[in-house]
């Protein structure tokens, strides 16, 4: 019988996880009250702080880590910073960006053309106009959509569910370069918890080998995008390690209910595609507390993408609130251009 692993040293709620979807202005000025103790006690936690704790993590062919090296900053001209807006960047054009360089392309600067391409994009006479459209997926993105990538907007579906379609086509094209993962969409987990609180049948056919083209088990890393409410945040079924992971940009010590839910789910979907019964009581069972956090109430969307497209590079988690603004811009430019760098 396929064992469920339970998280040890933990005493966290384990109340069900609801899959509404409905944007309640209760809900959400309750989140933003939240947000806004959470952020002052941060704060103040970071004010009574004597040092600042360095990050500095090696990169070489061996172990691919991310290294900030103060030596190796490239300097993002004012000119091709921001969303523009009229006269006005919306991303102040006063403040200099630096964009750290290293073992990869996690932060490339955008050029003149593409920062252009990205503020004609977001301007008001492109609203209603359908930017791209995504064959395989069958997303169309307008103008209208793509105006939750401008500052201080909530990531919606579309953009999300695009996005991971273009980070899936980024491996398929070097796969000696990233892990093999795979991206569900935004609807997998409310389908999977959804009726009594789990319900595998919801979704037993969304991974057929015929589907995929390669079975689920095979891969190295499962992603699972999880949006209750208005608040974006992320599971991970890490096959290579032995262990399920769940982080969340905002708020700590949850995921109870949705790490047991990602380990039942790989328990029955072995059972069901490969007629085997997988014993995962002795898989790890992590709530990642050294991960970049969000400073205010709008950028989970945008952390859950990163830590997405950082974990599927092989990279540890090294970027911050700061760098927001930039992987806002960056994405937008690389969703009109149907194509993750």
């Amino acid at each position: 019988m396929a064992l469920v692993p339970k998280i040890r040293n933990r005493t966290i709620s384990d109340k069900p996880v609801s899959s509404s979807c409905t944007r309640t202005s209760s809900f959400r000025q309750r989140l933003l009250a939240s947000c806004k103790r959470f952020l002052r006690f941060k704060l103040l936690v970071r004010a009574s702080s004597v040092s600042l704790k360095k990050k500095t993590a090696s990169c070489s062919q061996s172990q691919q880590v991310v290294k900030h090296n103060d030596d190796r900053i490239e300097e993002h001209s004012s000119s091709n910073r921001g969303f523009k807006n009229g006269n006005n960047f919306l991303v102040s054009s006063t403040e200099t960006k630096k964009l750290v360089a290293f073992c990869g392309e996690p932060f490339q600067p955008l050029n003149e053309e593409e920062v252009a391409l990205v503020n004609s994009a977001l301007s008001k006479r492109n609203r209603k106009k359908i930017l791209v459209s995504h064959k395989n997926s069958n997303i169309d993105i307008s103008g209208e959509t793509l105006q939750c990538l401008r500052p201080n907007q909530w990531l919606n579906d579309d953009v999300t569910n695009l996005y991971l379609e273009l980070l899936k086509e980024r491996q398929t094209r070097d796969p000696q370069k990233y892990f093999k993962c795979h991206f569900f969409n935004t609807f997998f987990y409310v389908k999977l918890v959804s009726g009594s609180g789990y319900n595998y049948k919801a979704v037993s056919r969304w991974t057929t080998k015929r589907k995929l083209g390669y079975d689920l088990i095979d891969c190295d890393i499962i992603f699972v995008p999880i949006h209750i409410d208005i608040h974006w945040t992320l599971g991970v079924i890490n096959n290579r390690e032995r262990k399920f992971v769940y982080l969340d940009s905002l708020f700590t010590g949850v995921g109870h209910t949705i790490l047991n839910a990602m380990a039942k789910y790989l328990v029955d979907e072995v059972k069901q595609k490969s007629q085997k019964n997988i014993d995962v009581s002795s898989w790890g069972m992590e709530y990642v507390e050294e991960r970049p956090q969000q400073q205010n109430g709008y950028d989970c969307g945008m952390f859950m993408l990163k830590y997405i497209d950082f974990y599927s590079r092989g990279l540890s988690l090294q970027f911050s609130q700061k760098d927001m603004p930039y992987f806002r811009l960056r994405t937008a430019k690389e969703i009109l251009r149907l194509r993750a760098d």
